[in-house]
Order: structure tokens, then sequence, then C-alpha cells
């Protein structure tokens, strides 16, 4: 990894791996006979939400599409099955909204494309915890979050009780900390981001820069 960013000249980057099945041998649809793929690379850093995005908050729409169900594919495993996930990004971007997150078959709300969903209620945080991605910076933020005088919830988290929260941000590498200030066009709290938000922002962020989280690039 150090090799190819190095290599890339990038200082502000995504770095991603992949590994895939790879294909059979000629004439076989027998998985048993492939060989293995491992893809690596490097592009400039990608925001989920641009500078101005980040500024005032994102306009998530609750998408009628339906994740895919753990039983059918375990989200645990990062992966690349993205048609329910590129639904619902069409139908937030025909409905005017920013992203989408998805729904689970009781209407409980679980993850969107590539970032995790928590919504504060008082002293109560509330984030999804089946269906979903457990992704690093969601991990994160759960640690960042136990040392806050707040009750954590790992469990449903319905359309309702989204729509009603003091505060609703979204995490991912590929962002960090972002604030929702509409579901659907209407506001959320006072409809600006939340002090909760830009705090557990200030202190991700921070990380990034603690040696104990990071590795200089030697270019």
């Amino acid at each position: 990894m150090f090799e190819l960013v190095r290599g890339s000249g990038l200082r502000d980057a995504y770095v991603e791996i992949i590994c895939t099945r790879g294909l059979p041998a000629p004439g076989s649809r027998d998985p048993h006979s492939c060989e293995n793929r491992f893809l690596a690379f490097a592009i400039p850093f990608v925001w989920i939400a641009n500078d101005a995005l980040r500024e005032r908050g994102l306009n998530l729409l609750i998408s009628r599409q339906q994740r895919i169900p753990p039983e059918s594919v375990d989200p645990k495993i990062k992966n690349y099955h993205w048609l329910d996930m590129v639904m619902g990004l069409f139908e937030a971007y025909d409905k005017g909204a920013d992203t989408a997150v998805f729904v689970d078959a009781a209407g409980n709300l679980v993850e969107g494309p590539g970032f995790n969903v928590f919504a504060r209620h008082g002293d109560t945080v509330i984030t999804p915890a089946r269906g979903v991605l457990e992704g690093v910076t969601r991990e994160t933020i759960l640690e960042l979050l136990a040392k806050q005088d707040l009750q954590l919830t790992q469990g449903p988290l319905s359309a309702a009780a989204a729509h009603a929260a003091d505060e609703v941000f979204i995490t991912s590498t590929a962002g960090g900390v972002m604030p929702v200030t509409r579901i659907a066009g209407q506001e959320v709290g006072t409809g600006r981001p939340g002090a909760l938000t830009a705090k557990l922002n200030d202190a991700y962020w921070a990380l990034h820069d603690d040696p104990g989280f990071s590795v200089a690039i030697d270019y």
C-alpha cells in the first residue's frame, strides 16, 4: 500500500484493495477452478458530500428500495452487490435528494451507499446494528461516542424516529461525519448541522493527525 501511494504521488488519496473470485477454467462453471484476483489502486480522495453539502447538511431520502437482506448477502463482508443501492440513488436524485438510505423488510433504516446512519434523540444516540456494513468509520464514531455522556443504542431505527430526531448524521471513510439536515426535504431538528455532529467530526479528523493512527509516506 505504501508503495502504491508513493508511486501515485497523491497527497490526498483514496486507497482501495479488492479481492475477487476470478474466472473459472475455460468452459467451466465450477467456482473451485477459479483463479483469484487481487487489485489495488489509489485515486484522488472521493467525497460523498462536497464542501457545501458538509457545511449546510445533506437532504437524505429514505428510499422505498429494500436493502438486500443479510440472509441473502452478509453486508458485514464488504461487497459490491450494489444494484439496490444504485436504484436508490436514482430515486434520490430524481426526487432532488443528495443521497438515500435504505430500509429492511420491517421498514427500519439500515445503511446507504457507502455510509452508516446515526440519529440523536436527546441524550440517546441510535444506529442500526443489523443489515449493515460495520464500517471502520462507524466503529471509530462508536468509540468516540462511548466517551460522551450519552446513551448509545445499536438497534432498530424507524423512519419516524429519524424524522423526529434532534440530529441525524452519516459516517463514511469517504467523508468522515456528515450532517443530515433534511429528510425528504423536511428539516431535521433545527434544520442546521447539530453540535454533536460537529464535535464528532472534529474529533474524527483530529485522529488522522495522531501518530498512533497514521503512518507517514516517504514521497
